[in-house]
């Protein structure tokens, strides 16, 4: 992206600060919906430190590299957060060679409080802190947080509590799932131990009920891994089988012993001890690979729903649509739009191609007119502009869906149907 863009979640047509708790985001595909939501996972690894964000003392940026200028110019990340009632403004700027900006403002009774700034490119007092914030320690976290690094996180772990609650917000209440093989097995691990807490146990079962997979119980068994050496197997020293027996899955290795990854360590626990019963003429049980991409699907983000409406999270995901009928993901959408399924106003924020979900259902709107965002590609530079559907003073009552598809708000491709003709002339 080469200009500022910004998603703004709150509310157009109704009276509160409280923020919108669902937010949608088409564009055709390389418009640059899903950098959007990349965006601000970056933002979450730099905050936490976390995801290799800055390895080898370089900051993996990657600016927009269509023209020169933009990509010698720092990248800036920034977001406002509502905190146990406050405001929060946090953000920063940088190249792949340093943080060139830093800042965290508090908005206690709705009047700005400066608590600390961070420019680089001052010679001179290049930390600012505000009265509240400033002390010997925030001195000290100065002196030790490394160029490549944020203040917020240094800052954090010396127990600041203004930097601890900012930071906290993206370690423990900011979740993110897509349909990478990461991802998934993420997901699945969250979902398995949900199933293992008895307290939530009941919830994610109907949930995964509710959504009409044919599946009558879901159970976890009890598992274990045992590693053995089999001196007589052949082959490299780094090679390895998985057995399966009475919910025990054993890893038979030669030379070594592997270290297994999560996602390799999801999937055996994932065969060894998940099973689902189906309701038909005699009821059998299943494993999870030979249920239907979209039950696989459903049982994986499912863990995530419950959490997310259980915590408050705010849960960002990135083609929500993939292998989920609409009916199922308009009922999604509606759990986190009700207040009695969503006490905590937790947030979903997903991009997706589903324009069925702008339609109105027995005469509702499911996505509410402030709850649609779109981006586009400028041909001519490549950019990518995001955009509101409240930006064409929308009225209440039309069929979105319709006019979307006809491409009177943008948002989708430019297609020519003579060049898919000419393909195969």
């Amino acid at each position: 992206m080469k200009e500022p863009q910004e998603l703004d979640l709150r509310p157009v047509y109704r009276d509160g600060t409280t923020p919108l708790n669902v937010s949608a985001v088409y564009g055709a595909n390389a418009s640059g919906k899903s950098n959007v939501l990349r965006a601000l996972e970056f933002l979450h690894d730099a905050v936490t430190d976390q995801g290799g964000w800055n390895r080898r003392g370089r900051i993996r940026l990657t600016p927009f590299l269509l023209d020169q200028e933009s990509a010698r110019q720092p990248t800036s990340f920034a977001v406002e957060l509502d905190i146990e009632g406050i405001r929060y403004a946090y953000g920063f700027s940088a190249t792949t060679e340093r943080i060139t900006e830093e800042w965290l403002h508090a908005f206690p009774k709705k009047k700005k409080r400066v608590l600390f700034e961070r420019d680089s490119e001052r010679a001179e007092d290049e930390y600012y802190f505000g009265p509240s914030f400033a002390s010997a320690r925030a001195e000290v976290v100065k002196e030790i947080t490394p160029d490549t690094g944020l203040y917020i996180s240094t800052s954090a772990k010396a127990n600041n509590p203004e930097s601890q609650a900012v930071h906290d917000w993206f370690a423990r209440r900011l979740w993110f799932a897509d349909d990478t093989e990461n991802s998934r097995s993420t997901q699945r691990r969250n979902t398995i131990a949900l199933l293992r807490d008895e307290e939530r146990r009941g919830r994610v079962e109907k949930l995964i009920a509710a959504a009409d997979l044919g599946i009558s119980e879901t159970r976890v068994e009890d598992f274990e891994i045992e590693f053995r050496e089999d001196p007589d197997r052949t082959g490299p020293s780094t090679a390895f089988r998985v057995s399966h027996r009475n919910g025990k899955a054993t890893v038979h290795y030669r030379g070594t012993r592997p270290e297994l990854p999560h996602q390799l360590r999801t999937l055996i626990e994932t065969e060894s001890a998940l099973a689902f019963r189906h309701r038909g003429a005699a009821e059998h049980d299943f494993t999870l690979d030979q249920e239907s991409r979209g039950t696989q699907t459903w049982f994986d983000i499912s863990g995530m729903v419950v959490r997310a409406l259980d915590e408050g999270n705010t849960l960002v995901v990135d083609e929500l649509d993939t292998s989920l009928h609409p009916l199922l993901l308009a009922q999604m959408i509606k759990l986190f739009q009700r207040p009695d399924s969503n006490p905590r106003n937790a947030q979903l924020i997903f991009t997706t191609h589903d324009a069925s979900l702008m339609g109105r259902n027995r005469g509702e709107e499911l996505l509410r007119r402030d709850e649609i965002w779109f981006t586009q590609k400028n041909p001519d530079t490549g950019s990518t502009e995001l955009y509101p559907l409240t930006d064409f003073k929308p009225r209440e009552g039309l069929n979105w869906e319709k006019r979307y598809l006809g491409g009177s708000v943008g948002g989708v491709p430019y297609l020519s149907e003579n060049g898919f003709e000419e393909a195969f002339s």
